[in-house]
C-alpha cells in the first residue's frame, strides 16, 4: 500500500463520542457485535484515565450511498438516541469497534446487558485513587452491575465515588460533586475537572482511508493495522520491547502452549503478572511493561512451571479447589497469579513446606473466594495477599487481617449470578465433596460439557435461582418439571433411604434435609442447606491451634 494513501488524525474521546451518537462514526455490517465484558471496559478507561496508549483506530471516509458495505450504528446509539441516523457522510469504523463501543457504553450508561451478562453494568470513580500525589489508575474504576444493589448504595452512600458518565458534561460533573458534598472543597473540585478535561481531551490515532479507497487496500490496511477488536495489550508492547534484546516473547508462548495446559485457560500477561510478582514488584500495567530483559526467559520458565502447578491444585476435584473447568468454574481467574508465587516460595524454602502451610494458602484461598475478596482492586490485593500470606507462613502469628475478620455467616447464599466468585466456590465445594450420581449413585462422570448446574427444586414451579438450590449433575432429563417429592420418592424405592441421604450428602445436603424433599417444602430446604454449606466452608477456613 502507499504511504501517501494514509492519513494520520488525532481525534479527542469528547468528539469520538458525539460523532458515534450523532450517527456519523459507523460500522460496516460485516464487524462482529459488542463482545466485551465489564473488566475490558474497565481496564480500557483505565487506561484512558492515566494517558496509556490504547491502539490506532482505522477509519475509512464515505458517502453513506457510495460506501462499499452495509452499514450500521454502533450498539447503544438507538438506546440513548432513538433518533439518530446513519449521516451522509460518514466515517466507516473498520478496526477499533470494540474500544469505541467501551466508551460510548460506559460514558452513555447504556442500558443493555454485556454479552454472557443477564444485566448492564455501569462504571464509577474512586476519586481516592485519582487525587493522589501518584494516581492509582488500576483502581480507580469500578464496574458494576445495576443488579447489585448493596454494592450500588453503597457507591452511593460514598462520596469519594462517582459515576464516570458525568465526566461527559461539567454541568453534570459540578452537579454531582455538589451533590457527594464536594462542592466547597475548591482544589478536590478542580483536580476533578482536570481529570475530567484530560478524560475527554484523550487523543485517539485514526488512520484514515480516504473516499474512493479501492476495496483491496482495505482489507490490505485492515490486516495491517487490526489488533483483533482488541487495545494493543501490555503483552503485545513487551514484545515489541523485549525483541531488540533478542527475546522472541512469542515464540515462547508458543511453546508454553505446547508444554502446558494452563496456557489455555488464561491470557499470556498472566505469565508477566506472575514474572512481576516474583521480582517483588505489583503486577498492574507499568510494571509490566518496564520488566526487564535481563533473565527473562528464566523468570518466564519459572513463572510457567509454577502457574501449572497452581493449575493442577485448582483443578484437582478431589484435593485441590474443585474447579472443573477453569474458564467456566474459576471463581477468580486472577487468583492463579499470587498462587503461582506462593507455592513457589514454599518450594524454594524447604523447612517451610508442610501440611500447616498448604493449609494457610487453602485458607487464604478459600476466604478469597468467599468474601468475594478479588471483586475490584485486583493488581493491589495480588501483591499484598503474596506478602501477607507469606509472613503468615514464616510467622503463625502474623495472620492477616482479612483471615481474621472473615466470618462464613455473612456470606450471601441467596446468589444466583453464575460469575460470582460466591457461586461458583459453592459449586467447587460440591465438585470436591463428590456430588454421586442422583439416579444412580455413581460417581459422576466429570467431563466438560457433560456436566451442569441445575435446580434441586425445579425453576419451573419453584422460581428459586439462588446458589443454594442449585448442584451439578450429568443430565437433568429424568427430573424437569418434577416436584422433589415425587423424584426423591423414585429414587428411594430405586436405592433405599440410606443410598440417597449419602448421595445428598455429596452434595452438601444434609440428611435432615430429605424430609424437605419429601415434602416439598422449600423454604426449611434453603435454610438447612444454607447451614451445611457455610459449616463446610467454616471447615475449610478454620485456623487452627498452631495456627
Amino acid at each position: 500500500m502507499e504511504i501517501k494513501s494514509l492519513e494520520v488524525k488525532g481525534l479527542k474521546v469528547n468528539s469520538l463520542l458525539e460523532k458515534v451518537l450523532k450517527g456519523e462514526i459507523v460500522l460496516p455490517d460485516f464487524q462482529r457485535s459488542f463482545i466485551w465484558g465489564p473488566e475490558d471496559i474497565r481496564e480500557l478507561l483505565v487506561s484512558v484515565l492515566g494517558n496509556y496508549f490504547i491502539g490506532s483506530m482505522l477509519v475509512m471516509v464515505s458517502l453513506k450511498d457510495e460506501a462499499p458495505f452495509a452499514l450500521r450504528l454502533i450498539e447503544g446509539v438507538k438506546e440513548i438516541n432513538p433518533e439518530a441516523e446513519i449521516q451522509s457522510l460518514v466515517s466507516i469504523l473498520l478496526d477499533g469497534q470494540q474500544r469505541t463501543t467501551a466508551l460510548f457504553y460506559a460514558m452513555y450508561e447504556v442500558p443493555l446487558p454485556l454479552k454472557g451478562r443477564k444485566n448492564p453494568y455501569k462504571f464509577y470513580i474512586n476519586l481516592e485513587e485519582v487525587i493522589k500525589e501518584e494516581p492509582n489508575w488500576d483502581d480507580a474504576v469500578l464496574a458494576v452491575s445495576v443488579a447489585d444493589k448493596k454494592r450500588l448504595r453503597e457507591i452511593e452512600d460514598n462520596k469519594m465515588i462517582i459515576p464516570i458518565r458525568a465526566f461527559r458534561d461539567i454541568k453534570e460533573l459540578m452537579e454531582e460533586l455538589r451533590n457527594k458534598k464536594h462542592i466547597e472543597d475548591w482544589n478536590l473540585v478542580t483536580r476533578i475537572i482536570e481529570l475530567a478535561n484530560s478524560f475527554l481531551n484523550y487523543e485517539i490515532h485514526m488512520v484514515v482511508l480516504p473516499r474512493g479507497t479501492d476495496i483491496h487496500r482495505i482489507v490490505e490496511a485492515f490486516e495491517r493495522i487490526n489488533r483483533t477488536g482488541e487495545p494493543l495489550s501490555i503483552f503485545d508492547l513487551l514484545t515489541a520491547r523485549l525483541y531488540k534484546y533478542g527475546i522472541k516473547v512469542r515464540d515462547l508462548i508458543e511453546e508454553t502452549k505446547d508444554k502446558y495446559s494452563f496456557a489455555g485457560a488464561v491470557q499470556p500477561d498472566t505469565i508477566l503478572k506472575v514474572i512481576a510478582l516474583l521480582r517483588g514488584k505489583e503486577p498492574k500495567r507499568r510494571n509490566l511493561l518496564e520488566l526487564e530483559p535481563v533473565q527473562f526467559e528464566e523468570h518466564w520458565n519459572l513463572a510457567c512451571e509454577y502457574l501449572q502447578k497452581a493449575y493442577e491444585r485448582i483443578t484437582d476435584i478431589k484435593n485441590g479447589y474443585g474447579v472443573l473447568d477453569f474458564k467456566k468454574w474459576m471463581p477468580y481467574s486472577t487468583m492463579i497469579v499470587p498462587l503461582a508465587a506462593l507455592l513457589y516460595f514454599v518450594d524454594t524454602n524447604k523447612e517451610i513446606k508442610n501440611a500447616k502451610t498448604y493449609h494457610k494458602i487453602d485458607v487464604w484461598y478459600w476466604i478469597s473466594v468467599f468474601s468475594k475478596r478479588y471483586d475490584e482492586g485486583v493488581d493491589t490485593k495480588i501483591l499484598s495477599d503474596f506478602k501477607s500470606v507469606r509472613e503468615w507462613i514464616e510467622d503463625d502469628k502474623k495472620i492477616p487481617n482479612f483471615v481474621l475478620g472473615f466470618k462464613p455467616e455473612d456470606i450471601d447464599l441467596d446468589v444466583d449470578n453464575q460469575s460470582s466468585s460466591v457461586y461458583r466456590g459453592v459449586i467447587n465445594l460440591i465438585t470436591l465433596r463428590g456430588a454421586l450420581d442422583f439416579k444412580t449413585g455413581q460417581p459422576p462422570q466429570f467431563e466438560k460439557g457433560k456436566v451442569q448446574d441445575d435446580h434441586i427444586f425445579p425453576k419451573s414451579i419453584y422460581k428459586e435461582n439462588g446458589v443454594a438450590n442449585r448442584t451439578i449433575i450429568s443430565t437433568n432429563q429424568s427430573k424437569i418439571n418434577k416436584r422433589p417429592s415425587e423424584y426423591f420418592g423414585e429414587r428411594i424405592k430405586e436405592l433405599g433411604e440410606a443410598k440417597v441421604k449419602k448421595i445428598l450428602a455429596s452434595h452438601l445436603i444434609p440428611p435432615e434435609a430429605l424430609d424437605c424433599l419429601l415434602g416439598d417444602d422449600l423454604e426449611k430446604f434453603m435454610e438447612l442447606r444454607k447451614s451445611e454449606i457455610i459449616k463446610e466452608i467454616r471447615r475449610r477456613t478454620e485456623l487452627r491451634d498452631n495456627n
